[in-house]
């Protein structure tokens, strides 16, 4: 008997290095689903390391182990699955932690908070582009879009301690620098107790279509009293709920294929978006320009990054036009907008970079 184990081990060893060699990945360049460059072939045949990460990243049968292990580590060994970029929560739901954008981890664990000479350069900042947007005669609004893990702590595999949070800091500047900031995590958790559906995206870093029009709805509110002699449309909206066992920016971060996410759009009951704006330039990160159908509501423009694009669909029926950047004012934006005067500036970020809503 032990003899036939031996036998059989080595046979699949054998299989396994055969199949190794024939499957060896030479021409790939990217990881489709670990969005990150394979290792490529050393130049130094002395290169050791080089040479293990090559061979690491290319030998056949790669891609089917790393799913076989992932499903044994979270079906039969009920093991979270955990990298430098995400992790695996409770109840399938999945964190994002890349302490190179933004730190959430840090946010989390409240270890990121503010000293004085930080908390005082952000309120020079504050106060240097409300002053610059009052000079011209141009409102402003800043939104703070609440971290996943701040309305689905539940979910996270640690319990967040106690203690002031650096975005209470950062509503502390806002309050004493008399400037409006809108983060609207209170009534995302009202709204998330009523809700039969989550609000953010299980297997994404983002909020959801409906999140995204909680936030809108706070957002909405403030506008309102910006301009109290404009009349916005009051859009009543329907849901449709669908699944999907692939979607999210997270699963790839973790070599994961196949989870499930709960997919939720909005559209107006009667009519669509199409009668309250248009697209005037639709290019993603690259730029969004709309136009809205009523020539009597406020010109915008939003700085902003991924967790508005959910919201263009509901912002831009508050606007005659709105323009849509993808990053941080600029002293060129300054001169373009002085040109070119909106009613309103809009500065978007996500909680774990609102430290650089106003500059990078």
């Amino acid at each position: 008997m032990k003899k036939i184990i031996s036998i059989s081990f080595c046979t699949l060893i054998g299989i396994a290095l055969v199949c190794a060699t024939i499957f060896f990945n030479r021409q790939g360049d990217v990881f489709s689903t670990e969005k990150r460059a394979i290792a490529s072939k050393p130049s130094n045949i002395t290169d050791f390391k080089g040479w293990d990460a090559y061979f690491n990243d290319r030998f056949g049968g790669r891609d089917q182990l790393i799913d076989l292990a992932n499903y044994i580590d979270r079906n039969l060994m009920d093991k979270t699955i955990k990298n430098a970029k995400a992790f695996q929560g409770k109840n399938g739901w999945f964190f994002y932690i890349n302490t190179a954008d933004g730190n959430n981890q840090g946010d989390f664990d409240k270890t990121n908070l503010l000293n004085e000479d930080e908390l005082k350069q952000f309120k020079d900042e504050v106060n240097d582009i409300t002053s610059w947007c009052n000079s011209n005669d141009i409102k402003c609004l800043f939104v703070i879009c609440p971290n996943k893990h701040n309305v689905y702590p539940e979910y996270h595999i640690l319990t967040r301690p106690d203690g002031k949070t650096r975005t209470e800091q950062l509503l502390e500047a806002f309050d004493q620098a008399h400037v409006k900031c809108i983060y609207p995590l209170n009534y995302l958790l009202s709204k998330k107790k009523e809700s039969t559906y989550p609000i953010y995206y299980e297997t994404d870093t983002h909020w959801n279509d409906l999140g995204a029009f909680y936030a809108f709805e706070k957002i909405r509110e403030e506008i309102s009293l910006l301009f109290p002699d404009k009349h916005f449309p009051q859009i009543e909206y329907k849901t449709k709920v669908s699944f999907s066992e692939s979607a999210g920016d997270i699963l790839p971060m973790l070599n994961i294929k196949n989870a499930k996410s709960t997919r939720i759009s909005l559209s107006p009951v009667n009519g669509k978006l199409t009668d309250y704006f248009s697209y005037i330039k639709n290019e993603g990160r690259d730029g969004i320009i709309t136009k809205g159908k009523d020539a009597t509501l406020p010109r915008a423009i939003i700085f902003r990054d991924s967790f508005c694009t959910a919201m263009v669909q509901y912002l831009s029926t508050l606007f005659s036009e709105a323009e849509y950047d993808w990053r941080r004012i600029t002293e060129e934006d300054k001169q373009n907008i002085i040109a070119n005067k909106p009613d309103i500036i809009i500065f978007e970020s996500v909680e774990r970079n609102s430290i650089s809503i106003v500059k990078e």
